[in-house]
């Protein structure tokens, strides 16, 4: 083994570590404006609640993803604006986190027009027991 090839394992062994490290530091907080994504503590993306069109446990296509290794935990954010209109993000209590982002829309005045709770905050439903 040649050392160039070990140094070119050991800067990919590196790399993959630090990604290890890190994806499992992913947060996320409703803040009084804006879900923010947290990484290692802090504030490292945040979505307005003014752009954001919908929310549900659907997924999405294409999308921007701060998702950690819980993929089965998917929550899609669907904003009015920027390139990527559909934001996925895994919270450990997905359902939760719909339900208090769904408040948090109500609260902020959701989408004009539209009363909280209404079709500007999501279409996702409830199978009653």
């Amino acid at each position: 083994m040649t050392t160039l090839t070990l140094v070119k394992a050991m800067l990919i062994a590196a790399v993959l570590l630090v990604f290890l490290l890190t994806v499992g530091t992913i947060d996320y907080r409703i803040g009084p404006g804006a879900v923010e994504v947290l990484l290692l503590g802090r504030a490292v993306r945040r979505i307005r609640l003014d752009d954001i069109e919908s929310v549900d446990r659907r997924g999405a296509l294409v999308h921007e993803s701060w998702s950690t290794l819980k993929i089965w935990n998917s929550v899609t954010i669907r904003r009015r604006s920027g390139l990527f209109k559909s934001f996925v993000i895994t919270p450990d209590d997905p359902d939760g986190f719909v339900e208090r982002l769904r408040e948090a829309l109500g609260q902020a005045g959701g989408a004009p027009g539209s009363p909280p709770g209404g079709p500007a905050v999501g279409s996702e439903r409830r199978a009653s027991a």
